[in-house]
This record gives C-alpha cells, sequence and structure tokens, in this order.
C-alpha cells in the first residue's frame, strides 16, 4: 500500500510507544505488532478505502498473518496504550517549520526525506518530535545553501520551546 507520510509516522509511532511499556516475544509476533500498528494507523490517518482491514492475509517475507491475528493484536495495542492512539508525531511538526524557514519545494522535499529517515533510527524516536522537525528543516535548508532560512528555524525552534512569557 502506498501509505501517507503521516501514516507511517503514527504507525512507527505507536509501536515505539508499545514497546515502551512491553515486549513481545519473537520475530513472529514483533511482525504481527508492526502490522498491526500500520492497520491501526490507516484507519486513523487514512481516507477510503484503506480505513479498515479488507485483506483477509498479511504477508510479510515467508510469514502469513491471518485478519483475525491482527485484529487481535491491534485490540491489545489500544489497550496497552489506554485507547489513547493519536500520537504527535515529526511529521505533524514540519508545516509550522518550513513555514518558518519560508521553504521553497527543494527544502520542503528534502526535509520530508530526512524526516522519513529519521525513522530508521530507533534512537531518533527519544527525542521529542517537535526537535527532530526543526532539526530536519534546519538541515535541509543548509543543504540547500539557505542559511537565512536556517536562522529562522532556530529562532522559531528556541521561541517555541521557552516558557510562555518569556522572551530572548
Amino acid at each position: 500500500m502506498k501509505l501517507q507520510p503521516e501514516t507511517v509516522f503514527m504507525g512507527i509511532g505507536l509501536m515505539d510507544r508499545f514497546l515502551t511499556r512491553g515486549y513481545v516475544k519473537g520475530s513472529r509476533n514483533l511482525q504481527l505488532l508492526g502490522i498491526a500498528c500500520t492497520t491501526l494507523a490507516t484507519r486513523i490517518e487514512e481516507n477510503q478505502p484503506y480505513n479498515c482491514i479488507l485483506q483477509k492475509a498479511f504477508k510479510v517475507g515467508i510469514n502469513t498473518y491471518s485478519r483475525n491475528e491482527v485484529v487481535a493484536m491491534e485490540w491489545l495495542v489500544q489497550e496497552v496504550l489506554d485507547f489513547q492512539c493519536f500520537v504527535t508525531t515529526t511529521h505533524h511538526f514540519l508545516w509550522f517549520y518550513l513555514k518558518a524557514a519560508n521553504a521553497d519545494d527543494r527544502v520542503e522535499d528534502l526535509a520530508k526525506y530526512l524526516a522519513l529517515l529519521s525513522l530508521l533510527d530507533h534512537k531518533h524516536l527519544s527525542f521529542w518530535p517537535s526537535t527532530v522537525a526543526a532539526a530536519v528543516v534546519a538541515l535541509a535548508c543548509l543543504a540547500t545553501n539557505n542559511e537565512s532560512s536556517c536562522h529562522l528555524v532556530m529562532e522559531s525552534a528556541i521561541r517555541s520551546e521557552l516558557p510562555y512569557g518569556k522572551r530572548f
């Protein structure tokens, strides 16, 4: 399936939050968890026809999972997360920092690509999504020789991190 970036970020966020509260045994269950988090994120973020599980089976490598297994794992994920499945992700903050940078299409495309790359290393999930978004937009600005835009992003990031009423 060709998922929207928001869905990919949410699916990984759900899986990360689930794993910080518990664990799964075996690679088969880990794959099942990944499928369940992705289908759950799809139902939350995507438009028809992908917002419900229509597939009877899901295949990952040599393993095949039934729709019932996936739905059961979705319920487990929701219960572990106390049914609070909407997570704020890096993707949600990108628009803010791209706007602050007055980003052109090159900067925007590079920033979105870098944000997707940040999902490949689980260590990046320990940072605040807003911090990662500001960093990837700043890097995209620097990589495209828009140093003044990078400064705008950094100022916006610092300003938004200060407690209310305090300015530098």
